[in-house]
């Protein structure tokens, strides 16, 4: 009987920690750089958009998190997809009594760029950083910075040219808003 006690004492200690489920929406800017190359001629652009971002995620006490988001790139441009999955796990480190907290973590996911006749789709690795704001208990504040290393490539032929085109970085800036259920 005293093993029982003490195990729903302690399953209730684990439940009353602060594990939580939540859903966050950010916006933010997303540049994407990609490398061209012809034999003997190279070159670098980035294509520069904003985006709307979704995450789910849970958080394991208030030092470490969770996450699985949905990024949607809205282009200015004939580009057909550009958005991407990725997923993290959040080390926080938290300050001012658990109401500000700083958070750093390894990302992996897909990147999906696809143009007419150009598909530099692929794996994508990095990290991000940044700072929540915890406002009332279930409502918070986030800003980050997350870099993406990019596997994506394509060659195209143009003119009788094959031009190598490589998804180099993916660099977001974002703020948005998280909901703690």
């Amino acid at each position: 009987m005293k093993k029982i006690a003490l195990a729903v004492l302690l399953a209730s200690g684990l439940m009353a920690a602060e594990n939580a489920d939540y859903f966050g929406i950010s916006f933010g800017n997303a540049e994407l750089g990609v490398d061209l190359s012809v034999p003997g001629l190279s070159a670098s652009t980035e294509v520069d958009d904003k985006h709307i971002s979704f995450t789910l995620g849970h958080y394991y006490e208030d030092t470490a998190r969770v996450w699985a988001g949905y990024s949607y790139v809205d282009t200015d441009s004939d580009v057909d997809d550009a958005d991407a999955f990725s997923i993290g796990y959040d080390f926080i480190l938290p300050l001012a009594e658990n109401r500000l907290s700083l958070y750093a973590d390894p990302v992996i996911g897909y990147t999906r760029y696809e143009e007419p006749g150009i598909d530099i789709s692929g794996f994508h690795y990095g990290a991000q950083a940044g700072v929540i704001v915890r406002l009332i208990d279930n409502i918070e504040i986030e800003a980050g910075y997350r870099y993406l290393m990019e596997t994506g490539s394509d060659t195209v032929n143009v003119s009788g040219i094959d031009v190598d085109i490589d998804a180099d970085d993916l660099k977001m800036w974002y703020v948005g808003a998280n909901l703690r259920f």
